[in-house]
């Protein structure tokens, strides 16, 4: 289908969008890395020993949650797909992706003031903030201690990631509780915190695989854009999600003060909504009734459907960036997880 709409900004984008959520078969979560999954949580166990049993706690906490391993899986398949087979090696520095994922999911929970998490109670609330920041930190060095063995160019694409999550959780505080926040902007925080660090896990797969430096730049340019079409779907299920299944009460962003994707084009296609929206995000600790008045007001707006339109834009712009790829199995999971990435209800 043509899907022709105005973004918030007022700039016009046309674009031909495949609903893959349907033309697209899903595949298993782990596409056939299932055994370098595996291995990766059981070096995430390995490395969070501690002689401080409180360090090891916490980080069990978290690390046990679950989650979707997508920096992992993304890492793992870019590496394989284009030739890579060294398993051990692309285990340890998809570990390290991960271990630097948990530490900024324990101190996103503490600056958002998040009491849950994968359907837990947040680390900070268990263990206590002071533990819980010295947890992420501990985190942060594991990683860290991973990719240190790996040479400069590792190092330094890691170290870029982890300076755009901490520029992205600052831009992201500047507009807490504010109504200034533009789409615009909202991508910018989207890339910063969630889309770099998937980008830098896909451009290490494909170079410690031997990649061209062009094959690179293009699976980065893939883990980007999937990047902030996953974040945009995160986005959505905060108003539509299934408590049980996401772990988390719906309009939980709006409830921290938090505009996203969804209540920024409801904001724009409403008056009622923008009146609501912007009075619960101006609240500390807003009652839950205003909270859902403001969900239903973000569906009613079809703020929604359009959200997830830009999803499916970015998982476009995903897909179009693996063409220097070769099919093989581990290409296909590459594309797959675009529709998986879509396609989820959690």
């Amino acid at each position: 289908m043509v899907d022709i709409w105005t973004m918030p900004e007022g700039v016009t984008l046309k674009y031909e969008l495949v609903n893959m959520r349907h033309t697209m078969t899903t595949a298993p979560w782990d596409f056939g890395i299932g055994k370098e999954l595996e291995m990766v949580d059981a070096r995430l166990q390995e490395m969070v020993r501690s002689q401080e049993q409180i360090l090891t706690d916490a980080s069990m906490h978290v690390i046990n949650a679950g989650g979707k391993r997508l920096r992992p899986t993304v890492t793992i398949l870019s590496y394989k797909s284009f030739g890579g087979t060294d398993s051990k090696k692309i285990v340890e520095i998809a570990a390290g992706f991960e271990l630097i994922h948990s530490a900024t999911l324990i101190h996103d929970d503490i600056n958002d003031g998040g009491t849950t998490r994968r359907g837990r109670v947040t680390v900070y609330k268990k263990y206590g903030i002071h533990d819980a920041i010295v947890t992420g930190d501990f985190l942060f060095a594991k990683a860290f201690q991973i990719g240190g063995v790996f040479d400069k160019v590792v190092v330094e694409t890691t170290a870029d990631a982890c300076a755009s999550l901490a520029e992205g959780e600052i831009l992201q505080n500047r507009y807490r509780h504010k109504k200034s926040l533009t789409v615009d902007t909202y991508l910018k925080i989207m890339e910063r915190k969630t889309a770099q660090p998937i980008k830098a896990g896909a451009m290490v797969g494909a170079y410690l695989a031997g990649a061209s430096p062009e094959e690179i730049e293009s699976v980065g340019k893939y883990g980007l854009s999937l990047g902030i079409a996953f974040q945009i779907i995160d986005d959505v299920l905060d108003f539509t999600g299934d408590e049980k299944k996401t772990g988390k009460a719906a309009g939980n962003d709006l409830r921290e003060g938090n505009l996203t994707l969804p209540s920024l084009l409801a904001i724009k296609g409403s008056d009622d909504a923008r009146k609501a929206i912007l009075e619960v995000i101006a609240t500390e600790g807003p009652s839950p009734e205003s909270v859902k008045k403001c969900t239903e007001l973000v569906s009613r707006a079809g703020a929604i459907e359009k959200a997830r339109a830009m999803g499916e834009y970015y998982g476009m712009e995903a897909l179009h960036s693996l063409g220097c790829l070769s099919n093989n199995g581990y290409s296909k999971g590459l594309r797959d997880l675009v529709a998986k990435v879509l396609s989820r209800e959690a």
